[in-house]
């Protein structure tokens, strides 16, 4: 949203500025440096400025000479004094002294100015204002003439004379050539300088005076540092501030004018009478003509009236769009209802071209603030946690997770940019060789998305310097919608086989693990308000997804099997009342981030006109969020410890028959040795749970272990877990498993090791980004925790 919309006329840019509120901070004057530096085309920048040239000037009162110092003689044309240092003894008697200039006819002074450096080349430096940011800053304060030869060609201007319409290093040639056979060239040096390059075509970038649009921002900046100071406006994250701050305190004028074929015509007429001129901003020529008739006092009819061709500043119109787009200036109904905007959230990169403009404008043509928060997240990186770019190759397209992209198609894409011009033939490369190295195993982007897509985004830390995206993660997050659409079924196939009950049904109904999945909802509910609250959207994400994915489908959906299947229809239903409570909860929390899905699902959720545990009462179109207090009655701290305990016995259970390939049809005992009388309880009270759970035949308590073959391993310090080893061949299966054990073992200790070294090296801190030093913090602990798991196994 950079352009406001099209009826939006030049009135509201800057012609009503300059004849609004903001006409006296917004001059029209020449500039030589600032954004509107200009590039230029078709040159051989190879080894540009790598030369030092030494050139004599002579006196023209005195039989004496200047050896001054120069990297770019062919700018010597618009020379118009030599600076040299007023403690350098070499030409302190130099003091008021001219110099005559080789190629033109006339004197130029030399100055003293202590920018000189007494160490570089003679001490002696030229001084050409029109053609270097420095020298132009010695202009103002020596009062000094400019005098530009170098046109917006990259040529030589007519006031060059014979060198007029050279090219600007062949005159570089001609004028080291015309120096020596005068006999004033003295010297060259080799000299390394660094030069400004254009990022998009390569060429070198030459400084030119420009007449251009400034908008002075001191006055501007005094409105927002107050606001800042009194607290009226807040950045988010709060380390971002001191930038802003940099931007308000500095007052640099802002050059709102730009020499391109596109964007928004200023609305400025140069009139002239005569002799006379005067630039007046109006919405259209004949205004023009008569305002400034007021100024130059001559009839309107006399006055010739030109537009200027410049167009704005794109971050000027973007500057005025949050009111704009309102209707401003004209009365509106939305900018009465929606002005000023409650929250602004862009990139930290841009906090000075966009949120600072935004704010001074708005102070000044609406005299309120656009917004009273600010939030700035960090620049998208790919996985590896480098900055997206054309020159790495590594830019992906939205779209294209969205839809998903196989391989040739991806780079057929990547071609057809190439052809168009907007990538050159090394990038071209550089894409083909990211998309080989990392999309070969999947043959492309997988189809993802757009839901998939935002909940990944705000997965990771937003508020960080980066945020990096991983396209798996990103598929990952695709199959996590899947099992949702899969437990709105699972609830709807339960629903139908409820049979008619003839009593209320109560909260006292509930099992232990109803109980317990209210109680994660309601710490999920807490987390994800919170989190929102603060910003750190990617807890809110992390704490849904383990709830949603983890808990509640791959944990409870198993426990109310039996209670669906056992003819209990009390219980059935107190599972059915959990699950759509528990659905229609957790899916309003989700819809923040996946808002299609959530959309879509949520009114599939079966219910009950009265449900036990809460009720919604609202349309789809205006969903209810729900909140902390209604949920905090059904937080159990006791119940999640004691709940952690049995799905770790039900895991380990799992991973035993795993490990010694015992299928799901395959259900042997389990024994359990503990003193934890809670644990042997709850054990106990949900045996049948339990055992549908982990496919076991049945489950005991401290009974003696006959002649069947038991497979053994400790839980914690006070629970031990026997696993009844069927097979034909036990002695080969603990051998088979055994191997399997420890060539996982071997695979996890050698990625840690990997790891491990990588973490500790020298220079690890300085050339990998935070976040990847995060993440790899993170993957070093899992990796670490699942070997310890896998150790307590090898006492098999």
């Amino acid at each position: 949203m950079v352009l406001p919309p099209p009826n939006i006329t030049g009135k509201l840019h800057l012609g009503h500025a300059l004849t609004c509120t903001v006409q006296d901070v917004i001059i029209r004057r020449n500039r030589s440096f600032g954004y509107n530096v200009l590039w230029l085309p078709g040159i051989d920048h190879a080894g540009i400025a790598t030369q030092m040239f030494h050139l004599a000037y002579k006196l023209s009162d005195r039989n004496e000479e200047i050896v001054v110092s120069t990297t770019m003689p062919e700018t010597m044309l618009g020379d118009v004094a030599i600076a040299v240092h007023p403690d350098d003894e070499r030409y302190k008697h130099l003091h008021g002294a001219k110099v005559v200039h080789p190629f033109r006819n006339e004197t130029i002074p030399v100055i003293f100015d202590k920018f000189v450096d007494m160490n570089f080349g003679t001490g002696a430096v030229k001084i050409t204002p029109a053609h270097s940011k420095i020298d132009y800053e010695v202009r103002k304060r020596h009062n000094l003439p400019l005098l530009q030869v170098i046109d917006e060609d990259g040529c030589m201007s007519e006031k060059t004379g014979k060198f007029s319409g050279m090219k600007k290093y062949f005159c570089r040639e001609k004028i080291l050539k015309d120096l020596n056979e005068l006999g004033l060239l003295r010297d060259t040096v080799p000299h390394s300088m660094t030069v400004p390059i254009c990022s998009r075509t390569g060429d070198v970038i030459e400084y030119l005076p420009k007449e251009q649009w400034f908008l002075s921002c001191t006055k501007l900046n005094k409105l927002a540092l107050k606001a800042l100071e009194s607290g009226q406006l807040k950045i988010i994250p709060e380390k971002y501030s001191k930038n802003l701050y940099q931007w308000i305190e500095g007052n640099i004028d802002w050059c709102i004018s730009r020499q391109l074929w596109w964007g928004q015509q200023i609305p400025a007429y140069k009139c002239v009478a005569g002799e006379d001129l005067v630039w007046i901003a109006a919405s259209n020529e004949q205004e023009a003509k008569e305002e400034a008739s007021k100024v130059l006092f001559v009839l309107p009819s006399d006055i010739i009236a030109t537009r200027d061709t410049d167009v704005l500043d794109t971050w000027f119109s973007s500057g005025i769009y949050p009111f704009a787009s309102l209707g401003w200036p004209d009365e509106s109904l939305d900018f009465e209802k929606f002005y000023p905007l409650d929250l602004m959230v862009t990139g930290h990169d841009i906090l000075g071209f966009w949120v600072h403009r935004m704010i001074i404008l708005g102070l000044e043509l609406t005299e309120q603030l656009p917004f009273n928060r600010i939030f700035l997240h960090g620049i998208v990186c790919d996985s590896k946690g480098a900055k997206m770019s054309k020159s790495r190759g590594n830019v992906i397209d939205p779209i294209d997770v969205i839809n998903g992209i196989n391989l040739n198609d991806l780079n057929s894409k990547s071609i057809e940019m190439y052809k168009n011009g907007i990538i050159s033939k090394d990038e071209l490369d550089k894409v083909k060789t990211y998309h080989k190295t990392n999309y070969s195993n999947t043959n492309g982007i997988p189809e993802c998305g757009v839901d998939a897509l935002r909940f990944t985004m705000l997965s990771s830390d937003i508020k960080s310097h980066y945020v990096n995206f991983d396209i798996h993660i990103c598929h990952s997050n695709k199959l996590f919608c899947n099992k949702i659409w899969q437990s709105i079924k699972y609830t709807q196939m339960s629903f139908s086989k409820l049979s008619k009950l003839s009593t209320e049904i109560t909260r006292d109904d509930l099992n232990y693990f109803d109980r317990w999945i209210l109680s994660r909802l309601a710490h999920m509910v807490k987390t994800v308000n919170d989190s929102l609250d603060n910003y750190d959207f990617h807890l809110a994400t992390k704490a849904l997804r383990s709830m949603i994915y983890n808990e509640f489908c791959d944990v409870y959906l198993e426990t109310t099997k039996p209670g669906f299947e056992n003819g209990d229809i009390k219980m059935a239903y107190a599972h059915a009342h959990t699950l759509s409570a528990v659905l229609n909860t957790s899916l309003r929390c989700l819809a923040p981030f996946m808002i299609y899905l959530t959309h879509e699902v949520i009114p599939k959720i079966p219910g009950f006109v009265n449900n036990v545990i809460y009720n919604f009462y609202d349309n789809i179109a205006e969903l209810h969020f729900p909140i902390t207090e209604d949920f905090e009655f059904w937080i159990d701290k006791d119940l999640d410890t004691q709940v952690v305990k049995i799905i770790d016995t039900i895991h380990l259970i799992r991973q035993i028959k795993a490990l010694y390939d015992m299928t799901n049809k395959i259900k042997p005992s389990v024994y359990i040795q503990t003193k934890d009388e809670t644990f042997r309880r709850d054990v106990q009270e949900n045996k049948l749970i339990l055992e549908t759970i982990t496919r076991c035949s049945d489950l005991h308590f401290d009974i003696a272990l006959d002649n069947k073959k038991y497979v053994r391993t400790t839980l914690s310090e006070d629970i031990e877990i026997a696993v009844e080893l069927v097979a034909d061949d036990i002695s080969k299966a603990m051998l088979l498993a055994k191997a399997k054990l420890e060539k996982k073992m071997k695979k996890v200790e050698d990625y840690i090791n990997k790891l491990e070294i990588i973490v500790s090296s020298s220079n690890y801190s300085d050339s990998v980004s935070k976040w990847t030093q995060v993440e790899d913090k993170r993957i070093l602990s899992e990796k670490k925790q699942e070997l310890k798991q896998l150790r307590r196994l090898i006492t098999l």
